[in-house]
């Protein structure tokens, strides 16, 4: 477990950079949830709970009590009638239905019971916001396609990615060249400061009514004061809130294979394209604050992930607050539903550089931007 220095919550003095080669995802495919600026209904909920079945309700092995769906109360009232009619028509079979049906309630409240008092219940299970930080074409929108893959390849949570530049593209009439990034055009930093605050929204509403376990917010959020407004609103819901800052030397090599074919570039001459985009990239170099222990000290934040050059060197540091609620959980035996999500991201970051980051560092080394460009 990482260690944290007393005068602040988070540190990475103490960070083991060991990791172990873990197998690759599988290739099981799942539904996912990308643009979350879609006004379009997402698909159904994961799952749908019956009144009609006892099994249901109380089986500890049921879609009730797993990890996915645990209401806070729930009461089973079965309907006997009162009515006079009812009982003189009341057959031989009808009572015995009433008698089998009254013993399988009983029996399974005393399970239900049992299961309760011995202390292996599962709480609510804990959904996570995770806000991106980053400079343009720094790999922030394909870490986050990574990460959603390898939780969507290995287990049954629900990933939801929002981009702030999908709600830009949609909302805006023209073309949105360097100068709509210039810090200095206050009429546009009202405008993304909107489309932040209209993507977030559809992340929250997502992870509340749409089945998302995990939403990342993939935006550059590269000020203190953006950040700050951002998770104003996430710390207003009982969520677990996660800062994952991204950085990397290889933006040339992440522009031209990437950048270029987005839906701002891809009508657009290459040369022309790269140098706007490069323009932008001034643009937020700037005015960009990267996270500092201080500022993760005065926010609530759950925990820090940072990743730097696709993995080279991948942090996850949890708050001495978490660390202590996480070992308390884990004594009880409900960590998996609670913390769930640490588990899920220490297990990518340990396959990440073998499967994807060596590769991946090693094309961009031997890129030749003049060859492109």
């Amino acid at each position: 477990m990482i260690t944290t220095k007393h005068h602040s919550i988070f540190d990475l003095s103490d960070y083991d950079y060991d990791r172990e080669d873990t197998t690759t995802m599988s290739s099981r495919t799942h539904d996912t949830y990308t643009s979350g600026y879609n006004d379009t209904p997402h698909d159904e909920l994961i799952s749908t709970l019956s009144s009609n079945s006892l099994n249901s309700l109380f089986d500890v092995e049921s879609s009730f009590h797993s990890n996915r769906a645990y209401p806070e109360t729930s009461t089973v009232t079965p309907a006997l009638s009162r009515h006079e009619s009812f009982k003189k028509k009341a057959t031989t079979d009808t009572a015995k239905f009433h008698e089998d049906f009254t013993a399988k309630l009983q029996s399974k409240l005393s399970a239900c019971h049992n299961h309760r008092i011995t202390g292996k219940q599962q709480p609510p299970q804990t959904k996570v916001v995770v806000l991106l930080v980053g400079l343009p074409a720094s790999g922030k929108s394909t870490l986050c396609h990574q990460i959603k893959d390898f939780i969507h390849s290995t287990t049954d949570y629900k990933c939801g990615i929002y981009n702030a530049g999908d709600v830009r593209r949609k909302k805006s009439i023209t073309f949105n060249d360097a100068s709509f990034f210039n810090p200095n055009n206050q009429s546009a930093q009202r405008d993304r400061d909107l489309y932040a605050t209209i993507t977030l929204n559809h992340l929250l509403s997502d992870l509340d009514n749409k089945g998302v376990d995990i939403g990342f917010l993939d935006a550059t959020n590269t000020t203190v004061e953006r950040r700050q407004k951002m998770l104003q609103l996430i710390n207003s819901r009982n969520l677990a809130t996660l800062v994952l800052e991204v950085e990397s030397r290889f933006a040339d090599f992440n522009i031209v294979t990437g950048k270029l074919n987005n839906a701002d570039y891809i009508h657009h001459d290459n040369k022309l394209a790269f140098n706007d985009f490069k323009n932008r990239l001034k643009h937020y170099e700037s005015v960009y604050e990267p996270v500092s222990w201080e500022e993760l000290d005065e926010t609530q934040v759950t925990a820090y992930v940072k990743c730097v050059d696709a993995g080279e060197t991948f942090q996850m540091v949890k708050s001495k607050d978490v660390e202590e609620k996480e070992l308390d959980a884990e004594k009880s035996g409900i960590e998996e539903a609670k913390f769930w999500y640490f588990k899920v991201l220490q297990d990518f970051i340990d396959q990440y550089d073998q499967s994807i980051g060596i590769e991946y560092r090693k094309r961009a080394k031997e890129f030749n931007l003049k060859e492109f460009v």
